[in-house]
This record gives structure tokens, sequence and C-alpha cells, in this order.
């Protein structure tokens, strides 16, 4: 995600304002226009690669190639090729179509909130459904100036739709837009399948380039062309799919992954005590008997007459929702290889649940444990 644009001195609000709304215009834009230019790059590359090279020259070789140079039909070879192309064209197009349909349904963005009512009146209830969420410094969720709404964990605000988004993880206008919480797998197979069609598309031009140039000396500019875009491409593609990959598998978004270092504040729902709570309200009034590698109690706060949370920092570079590889794998691709190749259902897989808006990885329940072993007259939600 991009740093936020410092306005110039002297700036008013109004043309920040039209300064936003204008990469906003921009950023939706290139969403529309690189899909198409990359289908003029694929109808491109289909009539240099299907029709002058595997009909033209393998199936059909001119007169004068077959009589001077003695280069014979392989027509097999040829329709073998066109073949194995319409298939990886097909695994591309596919889960791309059905990416770009789940964007424009728009399912991953936060709803816009009431700009007349003040940010202490916006409602907090749903936070009640949980065990524990991320929060500032006194409990609260994180908020949004720009949306004037309070932001679900992981959620994020994207400047070219203007919005916040929930798992944000980055804008791709080569993809057709936002990369968020239930288009993360269309896309991983996206990248994926482009990065096999397109080192098909190379492989191929320069094997039979190779051998063009060195039976009749010429150089085909498409064919150099070709080989070009799938070089290009493929490295594109291949280093998307693996940097996509890996974040699936440790549990990281794009923008978490910028972030990464940073610390978290979690409030963790107490259910039960057996006496008055009497907890520090600052870190510098905590017990001096906690260890230095224990993490830090900041506040507890009170939500109406049944609700109280305690709230805990996490230590720098420690991400709360990371479970296992397999476990973060399949969150989003599915449980099993059908699921990962095939673009039907959408991420995630997971069953929502009362522990928290995504599943918390062992550190959260870690950090609870210390807490109670802390504070025995004290359980909370999450362990119990």
């Amino acid at each position: 995600m991009a740093p936020p644009v410092i306005p110039a001195a002297g700036a008013t609000t109004a043309d920040v304002r039209d300064q936003s709304v204008l990469e906003q215009r921009l950023g939706q834009s290139s969403s529309v226009v690189m899909p198409l230019l990359e289908l003029g790059a694929i109808g491109y590359v289909t009539w240099v690669l299907v029709y002058q090279i595997c009909v033209q020259y393998l199936r059909e070789p001119s007169a004068e190639l077959r009589q001077d140079l003695n280069v014979q039909p392989r027509r097999a070879t040829g329709i073998a090729l066109i073949v194995v192309y319409a298939v990886l064209l097909l695994l591309l197009l596919v889960p791309w179509s059905r990416l770009i349909q789940v964007i424009w349904s728009k399912p991953d963005l936060v709803p816009l909130g009431d700009t007349s009512v003040e940010k202490k009146e916006v409602t907090t209830s749903w936070l009640g459904q949980y065990d524990a969420y991320i929060c500032d410094y006194e409990g609260m969720p994180l908020w949004c100036d720009k949306c004037h709404n309070w932001k679900p964990d992981r959620t994020h605000h994207c400047k070219e739709l203007g919005r916040c988004v929930r798992k944000m993880d980055h804008y791709c206008p080569w993809a057709g837009g936002i990369i968020a919480e239930t288009t993360h797998k269309f896309f991983m197979q996206f990248v994926f399948f482009g990065a096999l069609y397109t080192a098909y598309i190379w492989i191929v031009t320069a094997v039979f380039l190779g051998e063009r140039i060195s039976m009749t000396g010429s150089h085909p500019g498409t064919w150099i062309g070709v080989l070009v875009v799938g070089i290009l491409f493929c490295i594109f593609t291949f280093t998307m799919s693996c940097m996509t990959g890996w974040n699936l598998c440790i549990n990281y978004t794009s923008v978490e992954g910028i972030q990464r270092g940073g610390i978290h504040n979690i409030a963790f729902r107490i259910s039960n005590t057996s006496e008055r709570l009497s907890l520090p309200s600052t870190p510098s009034a905590q017990d001096k008997s906690q260890s230095h590698d224990d993490w830090p109690v900041l506040t507890t706060i009170q939500r109406g007459p049944n609700l109280t949370y305690v709230v805990m920092q996490t230590k720098p570079h420690e991400h709360p929702w990371y479970t296992s590889l397999m476990m973060g794998w399949k969150d989003v691709m599915g449980n099993n290889i059908i699921d990962w190749i095939t673009p039907i259902r959408h991420s995630p897989y997971k069953q929502r649940s009362h522990r928290g808006e995504f599943e918390w990885g062992e550190l959260v329940y870690d950090m609870a444990k210390q807490y109670e072993r802390q504070n025995s007259a004290v359980k909370l939600a999450i362990l119990n």
C-alpha cells in the first residue's frame, strides 16, 4: 500500500479532497485498462504461437522451406502444442474471470459511516460477539477517519477505492481491482496459472525460434516479440505466485508484511471473576514482579454491565494470526487439492467463530494463559 500523500504547503481541504478523488479515478481506471491490454497481449500471443508457429511453420511449412531447406511438416507436434496451449489458456482465463466477477461484486468493502454522528456515538455492539479483538491503547477498536467507521480486525483503507477493505492485500490493476479476503484465492490461482502459461509461451517460442534461425537465418520480429512478452510476464507472475503463496502460508497480507515489526494491542473479554477487578490502567503501574519476557498488560475497560476486557500488547514482529504453514494455506485455498485448483468457492474456508474475527494463532492463546496464571481469579473467555 502506497504511503499517504502529504499535501503541499498552502493546500486547502478542498484541494486535498480533489487530489484524493483524482487518485481514486486513476486507480480505478487502470483496473479496467490493464486487463484490456492483457487481453490484447493474449490475442497477439495466440496469433503468433498458434497460427504462425504451430500452423504455418510446423503443420504446413511453406513450399520454399520444404524445397530449399527440407523442412518437413510436423502435424502431430503442431496439434499437440495447440492443445496444450488451449488448456493452459483456459486454466488462466477461468480463475481470472472469477476473480474479476467477485471484485466487481464488492463483498469485502466495509460500509461507510454516518459523518453526522460523532465517533463516540458510533455503535460498537458488534464487538460483543468476539472473545478478543484488535484495539488501540484504550481498548477501542481501530477507527478510520476517512470512512468514519470502526475497522474490523485486519481491515485497511484502500486509497484507490476510498474505502476500508476487509483483510486487504493490495490493489492490483493487472488483476482488475482489489485483492482482499474473498478474492485472495482466485488471485493466487491467476498468478500461478499465469506463470505456467507464460513459461510455456516463451519455451515453445524460444525452441522453434532458435531452430528457424539456425536453419534459415531469419529473425521473425513477431516471434521475438512473443518471446520477450513471455519472459517478462513469466518473471512477474512467477515472482508474484511465490510471494503470494508464502504470504498465504504464514497468514500475512501484503499490507501486514509492510507493517511487519510493529505491535498489536488485543482486548480479551473476561468471562468471570471471583472478586472485584483491581488491575493496572497504565503500563507504569504494572506489577514489578512481571518478567521482562511477559506480554505487557495495558489497561482494563468496561463495556456495559456484563462486558469487561483486559488489553494486552504483543511484542515487535509477533503476528497474532499465524497458526501453521498448512493451516494458513488451507484457510484461503481450501482443504484439498480440488479446492486449490478450481475457482468455485472463494476464501476464507474457515468458519467464523466467537473467538475472533479471524482464527487466532497460538501466540494469542499464550498471552491469555499468561494473564490467567498471573491473575488466578480471572478467567478469559477465549480459553473457556
